[in-house]
């Protein structure tokens, strides 16, 4: 009994710990790394941006931006977007990965990129029926959840 009460208690410590290490602020559009505005006037023309926020975890930094259309995006410290989520709308073209488009084209022809997401193992998409669907780094689907 003792060593699940310690195991607690160390793992609330590191928990707080995690916690009180990040840090989150509202900045402006120009604190936005170059990359990240270029792509949100690329790509969202005559959206505004309502709200940016920097959150640095540890030795981690992202940024969360939302426009006045809802529309919700995610960057890396780069300024690369990792999340771009339109829903109820539609993920810009330019955004998408050829691969993607012209397989959602020819499998879900009625169906709109709603959400897409990046990392380093590939990418996701949620799609405007319901599905969702991974694809590996060499735009392979992996998986497919509706």
């Amino acid at each position: 009994m003792k060593a699940i009460k310690f195991f607690m208690l160390a793992l609330a410590f590191v928990l707080m710990s995690a916690t009180c290490d990040a840090r989150e602020t509202t900045v402006s559009v120009n604190k936005l790394p170059k990359a990240a505005q270029n792509m949100i006037a690329n790509n969202f023309k005559g959206k505004k941006v309502t709200l940016a926020k920097k959150d640095v975890e540890v030795n981690l930094v992202n940024f969360d931006v939302v426009l006045n259309d809802g529309t919700k995006l995610e960057f890396d410290s780069n300024g690369e977007w990792t999340e771009v989520d339109c829903k109820p709308s539609t993920v810009p073209a330019a955004i998408v990965p050829s691969a993607i488009s012209k397989y959602v084209k020819a499998q879900y022809p009625n169906a709109r990129i709603v959400q897409i997401e990046r990392d380093s193992r590939g990418y996701e998409i949620d799609l405007s029926n319901g599905m969702d669907i991974s694809f590996d780094k060499q735009f392979n689907v992996v998986k497919t959840d509706d």
